[in-house]
Parts: structure tokens; C-alpha cells; sequence
């Protein structure tokens, strides 16, 4: 199928590569010595019959982005390097792409840009006037902006939380608009609070618009109000899989903005319709995030619900545990099972594991803690990590900041390792020779890309 904003060389049958190698450079080298620049994306795998470690990944595809390549100028380049391909699609753009209609699984790219309209919300917009002072006429109002709830069905991202932990404000005082204009401005923030909701309170300003709508509020005239809250990591939850959110289970297919940014808020006579042509965000206007993809899939037929399934899947390993008395009998091994289930919640193979080390409910609880925390530790230090690499600007941080830097203004990333060191840790590495076809310019290619931030792996599930 064609890409929105890239255009297409299909190098070999995607159907050939092992489903969970696909990753993604920007530039490097392919077959050895063919050089590839930046501006081409390379999409690279592990044939079925050749997915061990030491086994090399091999060029699948090639990818030219429309705001670099024309169609003409990349076949031309396609020629011009002798490079053979099977098929080659132009890039089409959809009149509407929503993530809700699920992520690709073969070796299709993780997208990582949304239009900005997807990311206004009213999931619990409720606007009142906030306490008076002294008996005064009530200049002040209060908005409910999130609960923490789960949105059923967003028209683009499906089901949809943003994580209270990861979301902050963008300054100390945000404004407050009229449907997310800026030339429409109503008021500020005085007091912005993260808990178990999203809650601003602030003043309204005393010209007319503002004035206005204020009396309207007060006469009873139901004002909604929405979020402009634009993501900078997501977590993408496929169709089958589940994760935790705000004490919540999320199920997919959809999403969860773990980290993300309240720029603004609106007060409007609807918070939002997604097909309206009056927005105060063109079209063509974007916000890039990065993306990880959830792959717990809760198939019935694979998830071990029981010590029956457990007995199924590992035979040997309940023969001997029940052998040697781990229990008193198959009733207090069942009891035993479905305890340490509760405690590891949806994680059935710490289930497993602390079911054959014969763990306590409180210590199984305990390992569902400490890998929790570990697994948000690591998503934090890989969001800063990316963060550092590689500066962003969407157009919303254009349009609300005071301070941004211009476009164009990048920092460099920075590898910990020059090209000579990394021709000589290659030259002393057999596994690496193995893994990269004894291609030491790939090898090279492949860690600075890796070093800028530039390297997506694309996890699947089959």
C-alpha cells in the first residue's frame, strides 16, 4: 500500500524477512559498497531462513521522503546507483489517516507524526466558576480538563489515556482561548494542578470576547471546554493486547501518551468536532512524537489463566514441582496459582516464574512492583536519552511559545566512539562481522544513526 509522505522501493518480498527484525536507519550502506544518504530511509530485517544473532539483516526496502524526492529524482537515483527493485509506489496522501485503524505489522513504518486536531480533547471539560473574593463579582473560573479516564474510540487514536504521571503544564501560566485561537484570548491560569484530574483555575481578561463569555457562563449557557495536550511519546496498544494507565486497563487497538504537554486551554460551544473547517489548526499541520509499540497480546488460547494451561505449556516443569511436594495436592496448587495470579495482575510469566520458584503472595507482589518501576525507569531514561539527541519543533510550539528556538537550529548528536574506534571494535568482534555480512562501513552507518537517535526498531507480533 502507498505511504502518505514517502515514496516506495520494494527491494525484496517483505514476506521473506522475520516479522520481529524489522528496523528502520536513515542512510548507511547496503550489498557492501552501494552508499545510501540521509535523506533515504533503509529498512532493514532478517530473512525467516537466517534469524540468528549472528546472522546479517539485509535491505528490505527503500524509503524517499516527498519533502526531499520526487518520484522522477528517485528513480533517477535508483538507476543511477544500479540499485534493483521489485516494485516502486508513490506516495498518496489519505484524506484522513487515523491510528485507530491499526499500526502496520509487516514492514510498513511506525508513524510517528499526527495532525494536531488529534490532539484536542474534552474528555471532561467542565468549566465553573471558581470560589469569589469577599462576596466580589466572580471574575475567576475552574476547568475540569481530564479525569484520567479512558476515551472509547477517538477518531484517530482509538482508545486513548494520557498517563497523569507523564503530563505536565507548558509554563506556569498557560493561556486560555476562544476554541484554540490565539488571536481570541479569554484569560490565563493562576493555579494548574496535576492529581487524580487535570485542573486549571485562572481569570478571565477584561475585554469585550472575554467579558462576554464570562456572562454567558453565568446566565447558565452550557460552555464546553477542550485540552490542547500534544504527546511527545506514545505507546501504541495493538488490537488483543492491554496495558495500565491511571490505575486503568487501556485495551487496544490504541494508545497511551506517556509523555505529553498541556499547551492551552479553550473554552468553545463544542469542545471539538474532527471534521469541522474552522479549526484554528490547518490540516497540514503536525505534532512528531516518538512511538513504542505494546505487544502483550491476551489470546486465550496463549495467556496461562490456570494450572491447568500451566501444566499444558510446561509439563516437565510442573511434573517435577508437584513431584517433589511443591504442593499438597492439585486443590492447594490451584489455590496457590490463582493467588500469585492476582498478584501479578495481567503478567502471566511472572505468574510462572514465581509459581515454580515457590514465591509468597507478598513477594510476588513485590517482583510486580519492582518491575513496574523498572520498566518506567527505562522509558524515562530513553525518553531523555532521545530528547538530548534531537531537538523537535512542532508547529504548536511556534505558535505558544516565547522562546523557541528557530527552525533549523539543531544540535548535533554526538557518538561515543569515532569512526577509527569503531572500525577496530569491528575488526575485533566475529559476532559483529557475522551480524553485519563482514561490512564494516554498514557497521559504522548503523552506530551513528544509532548514536543521533535516528534507529526505530519495530516490534511485531504474529
Amino acid at each position: 500500500m502507498p505511504y502518505p509522505n514517502e515514496h516506495s522501493a520494494r527491494l525484496k518480498n517483505p514476506g521473506d524477512f522475520d516479522p520481529k527484525s524489522f528496523r528502520r536507519t536513515n542512510g548507511g550502506t547496503i550489498y557492501g559498497t552501494k552508499k545510501v544518504p540521509k535523506t533515504i530511509a533503509i529498512i532493514w530485517a532478517k530473512l525467516k531462513t537466517k534469524k540468528k544473532p549472528k546472522d546479517p539483516p539485509h535491505p528490505q526496502a527503500l524509503r524517499f521522503p516527498v519533502k526531499s524526492w520526487t518520484v522522477q529524482k528517485a528513480k533517477k537515483w535508483l538507476k543511477d546507483n544500479n540499485v534493483k527493485y521489485q516494485s516502486f509506489e508513490p506516495a498518496k496522501k489519505k484524506e484522513k489517516q487515523s491510528m485507530a485503524e491499526g499500526l502496520p505489522i509487516t514492514e510498513q513504518d511506525i508513524p510517528n507524526t499526527a495532525p494536531l486536531k488529534a490532539c484536542i480533547f474534552n474528555e471532561c471539560s467542565e468549566i465553573t466558576f471558581a470560589q469569589g473574593d469577599g462576596g466580589k463579582d466572580n471574575n475567576k473560573f475552574r476547568i475540569i480538563g481530564y479525569s484520567g479516564g479512558i476515551m472509547k474510540n477517538h477518531w484517530y487514536w482509538g482508545n486513548l489515556a494520557i498517563d497523569l504521571q507523564g503530563v505536565k503544564f507548558y509554563k506556569k501560566r498557560i493561556a486560555v482561548l476562544e476554541s484554540h485561537f490565539i488571536s481570541s484570548r479569554l484569560g490565563f491560569t493562576t493555579k494548574q494542578e496535576i492529581s487524580d484530574n487535570v485542573t486549571v483555575e485562572g481569570e478571565f481578561l477584561e475585554n469585550d470576547n472575554a467579558q462576554a463569555m464570562k456572562n454567558d457562563i453565568k446566565k447558565g449557557f452550557p460552555m464546553e471546554a477542550s485540552m490542547f495536550c500534544p504527546p511527545s511519546v506514545i505507546e501504541r496498544v495493538l488490537e488483543g493486547a492491554s496495558v495500565k494507565v491511571n490505575g486503568l486497563t487501556l485495551k487496544g487497538p490504541g494508545s497511551v501518551f506517556r509523555k505529553s504537554v498541556i499547551k492551552e486551554v479553550s473554552m468553545c460551544v463544542f469542545g471539538y468536532d474532527s471534521n469541522t473547517k474552522s479549526s484554528a489548526f490547518a490540516d497540514n499541520q503536525e505534532v512528531k512524537f516518538n512511538l513504542f509499540q505494546e505487544n502483550n497480546i491476551m489470546a486465550e488460547k496463549t495467556e496461562i489463566t490456570s494450572l491447568e494451561m500451566l501444566k499444558e505449556a510446561y509439563p516437565e516443569l510442573c511434573g517435577e514441582m508437584l513431584a517433589e511436594g511443591r504442593s499438597e495436592g492439585q486443590e492447594a496448587a490451584e489455590e496457590i496459582f490463582a493467588s500469585l495470579k492476582e498478584a501479578c495482575s495481567d503478567d502471566h510469566e511472572l505468574v510462572v516464574q514465581c509459581f515454580s520458584e515457590g514465591k509468597s503472595i507478598e513477594e510476588a507482589r513485590q517482583l510486580r512492583i519492582e518491575k513496574l518501576q523498572k520498566a518506567n525507569t527505562q522509558l524515562s531514561e530513553k525518553n531523555t536519552e532521545l530528547e538530548k539527541k534531537k531537538q523537535r519543533v512542532d508547529p504548536a510550539e511556534n505558535e505558544f511559545s516565547d522562546g523557541a528556538n528557530p527552525p533549523g537550529d539543531k544540535q548535533k548528536g554526538k557518538g561515543d566512539k569515532n569512526e577509527e574506534a569503531l572500525r577496530q571494535e569491528f575488526a575485533a568482534s566475529e559476532a559483529l562481522q557475522a551480524e553485519f555480512g563482514d561490512d564494516v562501513e554498514a557497521y559504522v552507518a548503523f552506530k551513528k544513526a544509532d548514536a543521533e537517535g535516528r534507529v526505530q526498531i519495530a516490534h511485531q507480533t504474529t
